[in-house]
Formats: C-alpha cells, sequence, structure tokens
C-alpha cells in the first residue's frame, strides 16, 4: 500500500507565482488599452445625453427628461468607475514591472566610462532606460549639463546636469495630457548628509513654483573614498522610508535616490530605482 503524503502544487512555488504574475500582467496591457477606447465612449455618450436632454427640455418633455437624466447620472458613474479600474490596473502592471526589472537584473550595476560622475551616470541611465535613450536621441537639447535653473524666488540653482519638459497647454488648464517631465542630477565632493537632503528639496521646491514641473527623479552623486564606511544613518532612513514629496505635495512621490560610486567599479544605490522599460526614469 502506498504511504499517504503531501502533494506541492508546483516543484518551486516562487517562480510559478512569477509565472502566473507575468500572464496576468501581460494581459492587463491590452485591457488598459481597450478600457481607454470605452472611457472614450461613455464620456461621448454623456455629451449626446447632455444635448438631448436640452432638447428634450425645451419642448416640455419631462418625463423623457428625467429618463435621459438618469443616464447621463448613470454615465458619469460608468466613467468615475472605468478610471478608478484603469488606475488600479496601471498600478499593479507597474509595480510587477519593478518586480521583474529588479529580479531579472543584474546583481550589481557597473560604472560606465565617463570623465565625472555626472556623464557616467548619464550614460547608465542611457544604457538601462529606454524610453530616456529614445527621447534623447530625438531631442539631446533636453539634457543640459552644468546649469542653472531658477526658482520662485529668482535665486539660480545649480545642477550638474537636469531634464526639464514643461506640461502642455492643456494640462495646465485642465489637469489632464502632459504633465510634464523633470530629472535633476547633483555631484557631492563630501559624503551627503541630511542637512545637503533639506537644502535639496527647498531648492526643488522654489524651481517647482516656478516652472509648475513637479521633480520626478532627483539624484545625488558621491564618489566613495579608502575611508567609505556608509552614509548618515537620518539619511539613510528618509532616503529609505518610502515616500519623499515637496512641501504642500504630499500625494506626489519623488524618485529621489544616492548613487555611491564603490572603489570596486560599481554603483550602491540608495534606494535602489529599476529602470522600467515604457517609463521614464
Amino acid at each position: 500500500m502506498k504511504r499517504w503524503q503531501y502533494y506541492r502544487g508546483v516543484e518551486d512555488p516562487i517562480s510559478g507565482t512569477f509565472n502566473l504574475a507575468e500572464t496576468i500582467s501581460s494581459r492587463s496591457g491590452r485591457i488598459l488599452f481597450l478600457s481607454r477606447f470605452a472611457l472614450y465612449f461613455v464620456w461621448l455618450s454623456i455629451i449626446l445625453y447632455f444635448l438631448l436632454m436640452l432638447a428634450v427640455l425645451s419642448q416640455g418633455n419631462i418625463f423623457m427628461f428625467l429618463v435621459l437624466l438618469s443616464l447621463l447620472v448613470t454615465g458619469i458613474i460608468t466613467a468615475s468607475l472605468l478610471t478608478t479600474l484603469r488606475k488600479f490596473l496601471y498600478e499593479s502592471t507597474l509595480r510587477y514591472s519593478a518586480i521583474k526589472a529588479m529580479r531579472e537584473g543584474p546583481p550589481a550595476y557597473s560604472i560606465p566610462r565617463g570623465r565625472n560622475m555626472t556623464e557616467r551616470f548619464i550614460r547608465y541611465l542611457r544604457k538601462n532606460n529606454a524610453m530616456l535613450k529614445r527621447m534623447l536621441k530625438h531631442r539631446p537639447e533636453l539634457l543640459r549639463k552644468d546649469s542653472y535653473v531658477a526658482g520662485r524666488s529668482t535665486k539660480r540653482h545649480h545642477f550638474d546636469a537636469f531634464i526639464l519638459r514643461r506640461p502642455s497647454l492643456f494640462h495646465r488648464l485642465f489637469h489632464r495630457g502632459y504633465p510634464g517631465y523633470s530629472l535633476y542630477v547633483r555631484e557631492y565632493e563630501n559624503p551627503p548628509g541630511f542637512d545637503d537632503l533639506k537644502s535639496l528639496l527647498d531648492e526643488l521646491h522654489d524651481i517647482f513654483r516656478r516652472t509648475g514641473v513637479y521633480p520626478n527623479r532627483v539624484v545625488m552623486l558621491y564618489k566613495a573614498g579608502s575611508n567609505y564606511r556608509g552614509i548618515d544613518d537620518r539619511l539613510y532612513d528618509r532616503l529609505t522610508a518610502g515616500k519623499i514629496s515637496l512641501k504642500g505635495k504630499r500625494k506626489q512621490r519623488i524618485n529621489l535616490q544616492l548613487a555611491v560610486e564603490l572603489r570596486s567599479g560599481h554603483y550602491e544605490f540608495i534606494p535602489f530605482i529599476p529602470e522600467l522599460p515604457n517609463l521614464l526614469p
């Protein structure tokens, strides 16, 4: 008689979980694409219902007016639910892409060649972020090195490199469309501390008040010497706390990291930010 025993569903449950998540993630892209047209159709219906309501009201047909009003309210609720669903699918896909990038990425990232820390880091981004590489290929003038950005206070802030793209007019008027993009890189001769981070955030807030472009990614660069033993504890806790934002903008996150060039020829990222294929860094 065969001895009774437990059977595992899969030999490697962790890999099986990743494979299942990858299957769902691959389908979510098509669902996001189709849901966009569904959302357009719903909003077109809402506009049509509204115009019909005006026509029916002018004729004094109260019954048809109430029917169209109920359809209008239903359409608005449907559009709101579709928007929430799209946001959930997008965030889920984005999170899985980040997990996949960390899972399949190399254990350590080598420092590319370059004359200085900024040039080497920009080459790292070009190599690992396809979207940034395409953008700078078509519009190389967007990347400015060793330059200044003026803030609301009229003070000019120096960065070793930055990219600043203004939001579209449609976004400025209706908060829809292209919101703009910005990347800031600054070198530090000495190990940066908590006060350096506070000063940097104040400068970014001053720039944001003038340009209206929220900082997407901010990188602090430092080259470790022979006596490097890590960074300040308060700075480490702040960088790894999970959310860094500007004053009054707690719901918007800045991807802020410290990139340390180690003597081994590799980067130490605090925190590590995965480079996703269809997203700017």
